[in-house]
């Protein structure tokens, strides 16, 4: 059944006058009176009588008039309802998050959202630097562990940590380590001053060796990993996909780094834009 005409009729029960009901409508008179007939002759059953001056429900009519009124009044509102809130998420979001994250999971968070919400601008402040939200004029901030002295609300997004990888070419040409003092033979790339040592805390003896690249960028590290040109550490979820295609090997598997969360940063207000909160409920599927 056409709900068009359900809304009629209530529209015409509603205010007891066809041509009311038509200036409502925003429908030629004509158009409200054939929906009603058509409407009386699908259900087989009169709903109206009409008079020169006035209509009049009949017991059929006035009864499911009553029964769907409430029905039709929350069906309209959910309809108004999603088709306002996709027209209202306008505007520019402005998002900051470390260079690996970046390109990694937060790129595939933007293109949904840009998809369910092509009225938005989102731009991206992609730095390892804790930039003043406020001073910036920034919405959302992923940020690597708990911060200390922050004013900001703080919600976790997801829980990482570092694992040891090289490519398959690599362990092919050269071997797999099978203890951490293996890694003496081996070229080995850091990132930062987070090493191996991080990775192995179940052993009582550090590992002595010489790095060949030590660099602040995990992009970096990924890329020179699955070129083959050595091992190195890097977080579980930046490489799990190359793994999976057997780009990359997991080396030391029972080696686990401690477990830092990625948190979701912005600054307290009552009132969060609609394109804020449509982001934050985003995340939520990525999680």
């Amino acid at each position: 059944m056409d709900l068009n005409l359900l809304k009629t009729f209530a529209k015409v029960s509603e205010l007891g006058s066809f041509t009311k009901a038509a200036e409502a409508l925003r429908q030629p008179k004509s158009r409200v009176s054939r929906a009603i007939s058509r409407l009386e002759k699908e259900l087989e059953v009169g709903l109206i009588r009409r008079t020169t001056r006035q209509i009049a429900l009949t017991n059929e009519g006035r009864e499911f008039f009553q029964n769907i009124q409430e029905l039709i009044s929350k069906l309209e509102e959910e309809v108004e309802h999603i088709s306002d809130s996709k027209k209202e998420v306008g505007g520019v979001l402005r998002v900051t998050a470390p260079d690996d994250l970046g390109q990694s999971i937060l790129l595939d968070i933007i293109a949904k959202y840009n998809d369910l919400y092509p009225n938005v601008e989102v731009q991206t402040i992609l730095t390892n630097d804790y930039l003043d939200l406020t001073k910036e004029n920034i919405d959302l901030a992923f940020r690597v562990g708990q911060l200390e002295d922050s004013n900001l609300i703080q919600r976790s997004f997801k829980d990482v940590h570092f694992i040891a990888i090289a490519s398959r070419e690599y362990v092919q040409r050269f071997g797999i380590p099978q203890t951490a003092q293996d890694l003496k033979d081996h070229k080995i790339l850091t990132f930062r001053n987070f090493d191996f040592n991080n990775l192995t805390e179940e052993n009582d003896q550090r590992i002595d060796y010489r790095y060949r690249i030590n660099t602040s960028s995990i992009p970096m590290l990924l890329n020179m990993a699955v070129n083959g040109n050595g091992i190195t550490i890097a977080p579980n979820f930046y490489c799990e996909d190359y793994i999976r295609a057997g780009k990359l090997v997991h080396i030391f598997p029972k080696w686990r780094g401690p477990t830092q969360s990625i948190r979701i940063l912005y600054t307290p207000t009552s009132n969060l834009s609609k394109r804020t909160k449509a982001f934050l409920d985003l995340i939520e599927d990525f999680q």
